[in-house]
């Protein structure tokens, strides 16, 4: 009996359940850091038209290209390669891929485009 006891008295100590939520009760985050990055990157994401139009038509703009429009932060726009042999092979053509996002309607006068790795 007194080890029945126990075990009652480990999981609520103090009034408090100590038991591990299951994971299917979690919710959408399994950690409050993961939790937390969520939120803090959609606080700090920069809305922009240009942006969000230059996502939408980014297949028909550049369809056998291996990059994607990523993130615009402070006026540059980076896109996305898998790895660093891609991102190697596009150097070549990146002159051209801002010449055309450059000639869009509603694009900055001042655009600068990045490359960045994201597996």
């Amino acid at each position: 009996m007194a080890s029945d006891e126990g075990q009652v008295a480990m999981a609520f100590e103090n009034g408090v359940n100590w038991e591990p939520i299951a994971p299917k009760d979690r919710g959408k985050y399994s950690t409050f850091g993961t939790a937390l990055d969520s939120a803090l990157k959609e606080l700090l994401v920069e809305k922009n038209s240009f942006f969000d139009s230059l996502v939408d038509n980014w297949k028909s703009l550049f369809p056998n290209l291996p990059i994607r429009p990523g993130r615009y932060e402070n006026g540059v726009i980076y896109l996305y390669v898998r790895s660093a042999p891609a991102r190697f092979a596009m150097e070549p053509r990146m002159a051209h891929v801002r010449k055309t996002i450059s000639s869009l309607k509603g694009a900055p006068q001042r655009l600068k485009v990045l490359l960045e790795i994201h597996p």
